[in-house]
């Protein structure tokens, strides 16, 4: 009996050790990214970078694009998902569980930070966040940054608990929507990240009939990490390779096709994203 036993412990250890070793072994990685861009517009961004990271690799890098902010957490720590793009928030909330790791941070146009914004239609009369209170608004998602915690942060210190202060809250999954909301007038007011704007543009949206009427602090941009055992050689392979994207030729082709501004990334470290734990403290997160 204690022979059978442990003969299946060991199976069960060397099942659990092919599992965490799995990339390693060759077969294809899954890069996962939260739907900031919604789901068409997330992989028309982010195909040609798999493509990339596949050649300088040596190993297929696929796409995952998570199903909301929460999912991409879930995927990692299922170990579906070996390596994730979170928005700052939904990294700060990955981080918590203890079974990812950050090895870079996107740039875009050439910036590590980047700022959310508050926006309403010019013909609104909205003129400030104080005239927002009783009214409808969009945010993006529990976990946004820009979409959610640093705008809830702001509004908390004017006073407006989004909770009882409008008349209506929509979380409308990404910030295309929200712009949309704002722009059809679903919603009076919306929260979205100054790229945004750009990229609605670029789309067709009228965003000419926008008005900015708050922007919060610097918000870190994205945080690449991989999940708690991939092999370090493999995540050194992977970051190395981000790192050289603006370096090489292949890189730089990427980045020119890349609507979201991305002009690199940049190695980083877990307390980059502190501003971002305060700023979710103030927003009573």
């Amino acid at each position: 009996m204690m022979r059978r036993r442990y003969a299946i412990l060991l199976a069960f250890a060397a099942i659990s050790s092919a599992f965490a070793g799995r990339s390693a072994a060759g077969e294809e990685l899954r890069f996962g990214f939260t739907p900031v861009l919604g789901q068409s517009q997330t992989r028309a961004e982010f195909e040609p970078l798999m493509a990339y990271l596949s050649d300088a690799t040596g190993q297929r890098v696929v796409l995952y694009v998570a199903k909301d902010y929460g999912d991409l957490r879930t995927q990692m720590e299922s170990g579906s998902v070996d390596i994730g793009s979170f928005s700052p928030f939904a990294y700060v909330d990955a981080a918590r569980g203890g079974k990812v790791r950050i090895i870079a941070q996107s740039l875009i146009e050439g910036s590590g930070t980047y700022r959310g914004i508050i926006v309403a239609r010019r013909d609104s009369g909205l003129k400030s966040l104080a005239d927002l209170a009783g009214k409808r608004f969009a945010f993006v998602d529990p976990k946004s940054a820009s979409g959610y915690v640093y705008s809830r942060a702001m509004l908390l210190g004017k006073g407006i608990r989004p909770e009882t202060g409008f008349s209506e809250v929509i979380f409308g999954g990404d910030h295309n929507k929200v712009i949309e909301a704002v722009l059809g007038r679903r919603v009076d007011a919306g929260a979205t990240y100054d790229g945004a704007i750009g990229i609605a543009r670029a789309a067709g949206a009228r965003t000419e009939d926008l008005a900015i009427l708050a922007s919060t602090d610097p918000i870190p941009h994205d945080a690449i990490a991989v999940r708690s055992g991939l092999d370090a050689m493999l995540s050194q392979r992977i970051q190395e390779a981000l790192v050289d994207l603006e370096r090489t030729k292949a890189g730089r082709s990427v980045i020119a096709g890349s609507r979201k501004g991305l002009t690199g990334f940049a190695v980083a470290v877990d307390g980059l994203y502190d501003p971002v734990r305060r700023t979710a403290r103030a927003a009573g997160l």
